[in-house]
C-alpha cells in the first residue's frame, strides 16, 4: 500500500525525502554541538541527558512531499522511535544542525514532557505574545494537527526574550537556565529594549504660541512588530 501511495505521489509530480539518523555520518558534530552550544545543552541535560534522540541506530525512512516542501524540511523527529532524523541529501552546516537539533528536540519535550495544561498555555502564550512563525507554519504545514507542535518547536528554535520567560514559567526550564540564556548576547539585547520600551516616556510638552495651544516633544517612532 505504501509502495502504490509512493508511485502515485511520484507521479503526480511529488518526490520521496530519505530521512536517516542525525548521527549517520554527524556522531561527533551533534554530540559536541549538544554540549556546547548553551540552548542544547540546558535541554538535552534535562529532556535527553543520555543523548538518546542522537543514536545511530535505527532505520532510514521516507516522506512523499512536494519538491517545494523539501527544502523547507530539513529534519524530522519521530515519537514511535524517539529519533532525530536528517535529511539525507542536505549537506549541513554547523547552524543548520545546531537549529535542527533544537527543533526536533523540541518536538520531543512537547510529545514526551509536556502536560496538556503546559501546552494549552504555550498557546496562550503565543496568542499573547504573536510571532511570525505561527503563520509561516500554517502556510507551509498541510495538517492542523501539526500546528501547535511545529508553533512550539519553531518558537524554541528561534526564542525571543518573552519565550525564554515562558519556558521558566511554565516549569520546562529553571529559573538558573533562564537567567543563563537571558544573558546570551542576543536575548541580553532584546531584553534590554523591551525593558527600555516599557518605562514611562517623556511626557509631552504644552506650549503656547499665541494662537492657541501646540504639542511639542520627542519624536515618537513606531517600533517594527
Amino acid at each position: 500500500m505504501f509502495a502504490l501511495i509512493l508511485l502515485l505521489a511520484l507521479l503526480t509530480g511529488g518526490c520521496a525525502t530519505t530521512y536517516v539518523p542525525i548521527s549517520w555520518g554527524f556522531g561527533e558534530k551533534v554530540q559536541q554541538l549538544s554540549r556546547s552550544d548553551l540552548t542544547l545543552a540546558i535541554l538535552f541535560n534535562r529532556y535527553d541527558p543520555d543523548r538518546q534522540t542522537l543514536r545511530v541506530s535505527g532505520a532510514s525512512f521516507d516522506e512523499v512531499m512536494m519538491p517545494s516542501e523539501v527544502m523547507r524540511h530539513l529534519g524530522a523527529y519521530r515519537p514511535d522511535t524517539k529519533l532525530i532524523y536528517r535529511n539525507l541529501y542536505h549537506q549541513y552546516n554547523d547552524q543548520e544542525l545546531r537549529s535542527l537539533m533544537c527543533h526536533e528536540l523540541a518536538h520531543h519535550i512537547w510529545f514526551g514532557s509536556m502536560t496538556h495544561k503546559q501546552r494549552e498555555a504555550w498557546g496562550l502564550h503565543l496568542e499573547a505574545n504573536p510571532t511570525p512563525v505561527r503563520a509561516m507554519v500554517r502556510r507551509v504545514y498541510p495538517r492542523p494537527a501539526d500546528y501547535d507542535t511545529e508553533d512550539f518547536a519553531f518558537t524554541v528554535e528561534r526564542a525571543r526574550a518573552v519565550d525564554i520567560e515562558a519556558l521558566a514559567r511554565m516549569n520546562l526550564i529553571t529559573a538558573q537556565e533562564r537567567d543563563a540564556l537571558l544573558s546570551e548576547p542576543k536575548l541580553a539585547r532584546e531584553r534590554e529594549e523591551v525593558l527600555s520600551e516599557s518605562k514611562p516616556t517623556q511626557q509631552p510638552l504644552a506650549t503656547h504660541n499665541g494662537s492657541g495651544i501646540s504639542v511639542a516633544g520627542p519624536e515618537v517612532s513606531k517600533a517594527d512588530p
